[in-house]
């Protein structure tokens, strides 16, 4: 156009009337509270004074009232910033609405004892939604619309052969595993290995504290009446995966080596022997079409190669259901201590085989500092068999990360595991000291988040200026320490603190959405998935309730989406996210912040409880 005018794209002005799409200047949770816990709100206005607020009943009734307390500008949002806080919210109720006096009135929000019960079951069914090589059955998924046939069954691969990305050639593997079954890892219908680790984790953990609520029979899964706690049956849905991926004795498999700094040359992937080792990925060489039902993506899929990223976490999670499934399932836990065994001396013989994007058709979960990884599976090797060997290894792996626990737990992700360890050890070391030390360390973690909350508008542990790809996960995860650190000490500020971030996650937020599809009135609805895009494409099915959007990313606009709208987010990071199916750094689900959701929920409803 003349003068240099920016054509904008029909496509891009979608993104932008998502971006624009109407907010609601008064933010509460959408879901609720239980009784007599605390409550916060918070409305958008420059004035400065104190302002009157009420919350009200369906009916009228001013349930309670009182001033706000003027926060000021926050830079997350971009706005200035009135806080509603209150305790007084004691007795049971549907519907209340929080009004700001020349402001707005909230979303409708309950106070009731359940008020987490049907968030607990919503997120942990995501798992069963997203399980591959059997049917999802409209009676588990909540509905016809959900319902769909089996897909990528009976699936025997081998390694990718021919040239990567990098034009490097990958010769081909003398073996075949059968990979069948696990969870679909986000939009695409990929299974990973890595990740699978801390999601699997994250349930074994949440049943490992003693959650409540999941015996035989109560998530309504095809394994009711089995006898086995349904919790313990998901987790195993996918664990299952995760150590058929395990290599058999004797393979060879092209990998590639480096150091610690990740150095690789793109032509070198050399054949090795991958014994015990766990290939980091299975599923798709090139990327299949959006939309696409799991039972159409018929195209050709293999094993992509071993890592030693993927190795560990099979080390460290198998170590993990040895000892949960002691006493439930012997056979099982001897089957799971085996591959760990496996996967750990594998790991310790091939300690530099990592895993970079050069894979077309799937994710890359690059891995090229394992050093947590190291630590991690020793963590729980040592917690599992009590062995001095796995506690000589861990201290040495100690050694070679941060000092600890001052400034060594870090929220968990998939590529940082250490915390995962010391969340383990602060549980259930052997050795008491250990098992104090990290403690303290859960503890000191938890006491900065608080610290920084007192920064942040919102009432949110998390720098106001950077927020990463998945950041839902990274405020869940600081919840599970939050959360964790509650379960140990007793102390409320940390039990407030975990539930303020889940109000954020569920509507208490700048962009005034709930992260969690089905739970709240303005809930997102348009995820980056194969086959839940039905916001955008006719004749596939919307979310189920319970999946978790990825949420704000400032860091990494990466696809047309997030570059359409960066520059209006104007470096207020928390507005950074629009609700589209095309915003893959925004809004893709993914098992590992729907694990860490999960157990945020699942926590909150269980805590404080009689029985």
């Amino acid at each position: 156009m003349a003068n240099g005018a920016h054509v904008v794209t029909p496509k891009q002005q979608e993104y932008l009337n998502a971006f624009n799409a109407p907010r609601g200047p008064v933010r509460a949770t959408q879901t609720g509270i239980r009784p007599g816990y605390n409550f916060i709100g918070v409305a958008e206005s420059d004035l400065t004074e104190s302002l009157q607020w009420q919350i009200t009943a369906p009916n009228g009734v001013v349930v309670v009232q009182g001033r706000t307390i003027p926060y000021g500008f926050d830079e997350g949002s971009g706005a200035n910033l009135h806080l509603v806080v209150t305790d007084a919210l004691k007795t049971p109720a549907t519907n209340l609405i929080l009004e700001v006096e020349g402001v707005g009135k909230s979303h409708p929000f309950n106070v009731a004892e359940d008020v987490f019960r049907d968030l607990k079951y919503d997120t942990l069914n995501y798992f069963y939604h997203n399980r591959a090589g059997v049917p999802i059955e409209a009676e588990y998924a909540g509905g016809e619309q959900w319902a769909r046939p089996a897909a990528h069954e009976n699936e025997m691969l081998t390694c990718f052969q021919g040239k990567d990305l990098y034009k490097a050639e990958w010769p081909r593997c003398d073996y075949k595993l059968d990979v069948s079954g696990g969870w679909y890892d986000a939009g695409d219908q990929s299974k990973y290995v890595v990740n699978s680790g801390i999601s699997v984790w994250t349930l074994l953990n949440a049943y490992e504290r003693g959650t409540s609520g999941f015996d035989d029979g109560a998530a309504n899964i095809p394994e009711s009446g089995n006898g086995l706690n349904d919790l313990l049956d998901e987790a195993r849905y996918n664990l299952d995966y995760m150590l058929s991926m395990q290599a058999p004795e004797g393979a060879q498999a092209a990998i590639v080596r480096g150091n610690m700094d990740g150095q690789w040359q793109p032509d070198s992937p050399k054949m090795a022997d991958v014994s015990g080792m766990v290939h980091h990925k299975s599923g798709n060489i090139e990327w299949p079409a959006m939309p696409i039902m799991p039972h159409n993506n018929t195209g050709p899929r293999a094993l992509f190669a071993p890592s030693t990223a993927a190795t560990l976490h099979v080390a460290a999670v198998g170590a993990q259901c040895a000892r949960v499934f002691r006493g439930v399932d012997d056979a099982y836990a001897d089957k799971c201590l085996t591959a760990a065994k496996r996967a750990y001396a594998a790991a310790q013989r091939v300690p530099d085989a990592y895993a970079y994007n050069n894979f077309p058709g799937t994710g890359p979960y690059g891995s090229t500092d394992i050093r947590d990884e190291f630590y991690w599976a020793a963590a729980e090797m040592y917690v599992s068999t009590g062995e001095a060997a796995y506690a000589e290894d861990l201290q040495t792996y100690q050694d070679q990360l941060d000092q600890w626990p001052v400034n060594g737990l870090k929220e968990p992700n998939w590529g940082a595991t250490k915390g995962l360890g010391i969340l383990t050890l602060a549980r259930f070391a052997p050795d008491e000291t250990l098992r104090q030390e990290a403690a303290a360390g859960v503890q000191q973690t938890a006491d900065a988040y608080l610290a920084q909350t007192r920064f942040e508008g919102y009432q949110i542990p998390i720098n106001r200026g950077v927020w990463p790809w998945g950041s839902i996960g990274t405020l869940a995860n600081r919840g599970l320490i939050l959360g964790t650190a509650y379960d140990m000490s007793g102390d409320v500020k940390y039990r407030d603190g975990a539930l303020d971030l889940l109000d954020y996650i569920l509507g208490r937020n700048p962009r005034d959405i709930s992260y969690v599809s089905g739970h709240g009135e303005n809930a997102f609805k348009a995820p980056h998935h194969r086959h839940w895009a039905g916001a955008q494409y006719r004749g596939f099915p919307l979310p189920p309730p319970g999946a978790v959007a990825g949420g704000p990313n400032n860091t990494d606009p990466a696809g047309p989406a997030s570059r359409a709208i960066i520059d209006l987010c104007d470096g207020h990071a928390q507005i950074c996210y629009i609700d589209h199916v095309d915003a893959y750094e925004l809004n893709e689900v993914a098992i590992n912040w729907q694990a860490a959701t999960f157990w945020l929920a699942a926590w909150a409803d269980d805590i404080d409880r009689a029985n």
